[in-house]
This record gives structure tokens, C-alpha cells and sequence, in this order.
């Protein structure tokens, strides 16, 4: 990582095991893709900084991974103004303009490459960008003790979650989140575990709201799990996984606690 890191990062600073997306827009809304950092040859990088400079990103190629999902995402011509984000081990990292351009290189590879007029991506926080609704009862573990929450929303970098009553998760121990959708025969399956903390909480009509920060180690498939969740609302298709709108209207409360009570 760059040694100015109270700047910010540098885009040559970026490692191929840091989680890396892009906010495309599609159809007016947000879109949050998974980008991989593509391993270049010493031929191939040479031949990349000597035509534009150090401070490039070079991917595989985005449209080819996403190809059945983003027939409607246009990178115009060469290039397109979008915004990158980074995740390491320990931050977030936002560009909010760069430049995404197609790169046929001599050694006959096809990359795309990112550059951006700023030289330091800035720090961002971690509960940050594109969210999905979940609004679901799910369990959390916590020193050997299984409570029943109300996840409400989630992102690759936090989820936030509501208990009814005083709470009991405590802040800053770390949990284990079952993340589940619904099965063929209609039961919740678990789809991965997460582990978490509470960096923050609030009363909340009742009960209390916890935000969270989750470990960098599920950023990847989350990222994944909520691009395709957004790409699903977009496209009008029924949505999997068991994400759903949040309550709304007098009965949300009754909703909320019924729905606890039920549970335990």
C-alpha cells in the first residue's frame, strides 16, 4: 500500500487480492460490478506505462464477464466517466471519475484499463454506496449464545440490523450472521456466514438498530450477491434470495415484532 496513505491510494498502489468494483448506470439506477485486476507479463505492463503512464488499473475485461447482464450498459466508444471503488484489508477507497478504456495489446491480449484524473483515491466509508433491503429475520451468533435479528439492509462492506427490545448483541464482539434465502421446497437454506461487528446503535421505534462493519474476507462474494440482486430489480425478474421492500405503513411495528416472536 502506498506510503502516503493518509492521502489517500494510488491506482498503481492497487493489489490483485483488493475487492474492486465500479458503480455503471442502467436504466437511470446504480449498478455496482465486480472487476477483477488482470496480471499483466513485464512485456505486456511495459507496454501499458510507456503509453500511459504509472498511474493506470489494468481488468480483465468487464463487458466479457458481465456480458448477458449489461447489453445495456454503455461504455461509448473507448471510454466512459464511471466510479471505482476499492476495498483492502483495512479501507474503502473511492475515485469518483474515472476512465474505463479497451486496451488491445501487441502480445494480442484484450484489457480494459481504468485511469482517472485524480491521484489519490479517497477514503470512504466502509457501510458505503449501493445497498440492497433485505428486511428479514435471520440468525446471529455471539459467544456461544444464537439471537434472532431483523437484517434491513446490506452492502459488501456492512449490514444493519434491528433487535426488538433493549438488544442484546453487544458492540464490538465480533458475530457470526447466517445469511439465508429460500430453498426449491420454500425453507431457508444457508447461503454463507458472516462475521461481524457493531461499530454503531440507535433506538429505533421500539427496539434497537445496530450498523456493522463485516469482515473484508466475504467482500468478494458479496459483491457479486448484490450486483446480480440489483441487476434482477432492474430487469423486472423475480427476485431471489429472499430480498424484499421494506415495511411501510401503520402496521410496519406489529410487522416487525410479529415476525420476531414468530421466529423464537
Amino acid at each position: 500500500m502506498s506510503k502516503n496513505i493518509s492521502k489517500g491510494l494510488l491506482l498503481s498502489n492497487i493489489k490483485k487480492d483488493y475487492t474492486l468494483s465500479i458503480v455503471a448506470k442502467l436504466k437511470g439506477k446504480k449498478v455496482d460490478l465486480p472487476l477483477e485486476y488482470a496480471e499483466l507479463t513485464d512485456e505486456e505492463y511495459e507496454e501499458l506505462t510507456e503509453k500511459y503512464g504509472q498511474e493506470i488499473l489494468p481488468l480483465e475485461p468487464i463487458v466479457s464477464q458481465w456480458e448477458k447482464k449489461l447489453l445495456e450498459i454503455s461504455f461509448k466508444g473507448h471510454e466512459s466517466v464511471l466510479e471505482l471503488f476499492v476495498v483492502t484489508n483495512e479501507e474503502v477507497f473511492q475515485w469518483v471519475a474515472v476512465k474505463v478504456f479497451r486496451i488491445n495489446l501487441s502480445t494480442g491480449r484484450y484489457i480494459n484499463m481504468i485511469t482517472s484524473s485524480l491521484l489519490y483515491g479517497k477514503k470512504y466509508n466502509r457501510r458505503r454506496g449501493v445497498r440492497i433491503n433485505i428486511d428479514k429475520v435471520m440468525n446471529l451468533e455471539q459467544e456461544g449464545e444464537t439471537f434472532h435479528v431483523i437484517v434491513k439492509d446490506l452492502s459488501y462492506c456492512g449490514v444493519g440490523f434491528f433487535e426488538l427490545g433493549e438488544g442484546m448483541v453487544k458492540k464490538g464482539v465480533p458475530f457470526i450472521l447466517h445469511l439465508t434465502e429460500p430453498g426449491e421446497n420454500g425453507e431457508e437454506k444457508l447461503v454463507c456466514k458472516l462475521v461481524g461487528k457493531i461499530l454503531n446503535q440507535r433506538n429505533d421505534s421500539g427496539g434497537i438498530f445496530s450498523g456493522c462493519i463485516l469482515s473484508t474476507k466475504h467482500a468478494a462474494f458479496l459483491q457479486r450477491y448484490i450486483a446480480m440482486k440489483q441487476l434482477e430489480q432492474i430487469s423486472g425478474r423475480k427476485q431471489d434470495f429472499g430480498i424484499t421492500h421494506n415495511v411501510i405503513g401503520e402496521n410496519w411495528k406489529r410487522d416487525r415484532a410479529e415476525r420476531l416472536k414468530a421466529s423464537k
